[in-house]
């Protein structure tokens, strides 16, 4: 399934182009390197920087080049229980 801004809160996150908005950490730019329920872990300049969901607002860029802000709040789950398990055939 292609990443869409539609579908992105659903999709996983880790190796997306961020940007963060946030009040508490300051702004910063990087790659997600790893995720879980209430946190993102951005690389930024060779550092991994934890976010907290729940305090910012991230813009992801997309492999299509699109952009699209997202409240950290849509995200704040465990990412195997916001990513959709895809059905099989005939189940």
């Amino acid at each position: 399934m292609d990443i869409t801004p539609e579908n992105l809160i659903y999709h996983e996150l880790i190796g997306l182009p961020v940007e963060v908005i946030s009040t508490s950490v300051g702004a910063m730019k990087g790659i997600v390197v790893d995720e879980t329920r209430n946190m993102l872990v951005i690389q930024v300049n060779g550092a991994d920087k934890k976010i907290p969901k729940d305090a910012a607002s991230f813009i992801f860029t997309l492999p299509d080049g699109r952009r699209v802000k997202v409240l950290g709040d849509l995200l704040r789950s465990q990412p195997e229980n916001r990513i959709p398990k895809r059905k099989r055939k005939g189940k």
